[in-house]
């Protein structure tokens, strides 16, 4: 091959380089205008349905899934928790403060669901409500009644009681007796526990501590692990 038609040759390639990567810059600018218009309408349909987003846990729940699909924060302004309304706002039915922090709940619940199985303590919950807080004091009294709207909305399926301790089912465990009877235990030793020291607390066999622990380490509600000490059973939501 002579050095002319090299030198053709060299050329053309880079011509079609250049008319390729300006194809994918066109591309890449039609693509940005697409996700430029949707975060316009969907900053429209926020501002429109915003009352509604309030004081619909279910309706915002899915507003956030789309914010995230589009590459956006999750938790958006109107969700962020807030001052508590002084009397006036309340007179103005302003008082949407439990509102906040019932969406703010099931966020966090969803978010840990494959971490603990969908069960999570009201004492973990207080300190991860006050962590995101920025400051501002999330009382126990308020989130009671943040999880008492969930509950009657049945965005959240039960508070269940265990030994004492307030602990939130996201999802419906489906806890037999037995299932009960080792979260009792979870809960008395601080959610871990061996599985020696399990069958001696409930005086059970060991097949009948493996066949109740089985189902609940498939939700992910318990964690089995060897140790140096021997089997220990985490639960992380307890």
């Amino acid at each position: 091959m002579g050095l002319r038609r090299i030198e053709e040759k060299l050329t053309k390639e880079a011509e079609m380089k250049r008319m390729a990567a300006e194809l994918a810059l066109k591309s890449l600018e039609t693509m940005s205008q697409k996700v430029h218009e949707l975060h316009t309408e969907l900053q429209a349909l926020e501002e429109r349905y915003q009352s509604d987003l309030k004081k619909n846990p279910k309706l915002a729940q899915r507003l956030m899934m789309v914010r995230e699909e589009l590459g956006l924060p999750r938790a958006i302004g109107i969700y962020e928790v807030s001052q508590k309304p002084g009397f006036v706002q309340r007179l103005h039915g302003q008082d949407e403060y439990h509102n906040f922090l019932a969406l703010r709940i099931l966020e966090i619940g969803n978010n840990l669901r494959n971490q603990t199985g969908g069960l999570l303590s009201v004492s973990e919950l207080v300190l991860k409500l006050n962590d995101e807080s920025q400051g501002i004091t999330v009382a126990i009294a308020d989130i009671t009644k943040a999880l008492d709207l969930l509950t009657k909305n049945g965005m959240i399926h039960k508070i269940i009681e265990l030994a004492g301790m307030k602990v939130v089912a996201f999802i419906d465990p489906k806890l037999s007796k037995d299932h009960q009877v080792i979260l009792e235990q979870a809960a008395r030793f601080h959610g871990q526990i061996g599985l020696t020291e399990l069958i001696k607390e409930t005086s059970w066999t060991l097949e009948r501590v493996n066949q109740a622990l089985s189902p609940l380490i498939r939700q992910k509600i318990a964690i089995k692990s060897e140790t140096l000490d021997g089997v220990v059973i985490s639960f992380p939501g307890v």
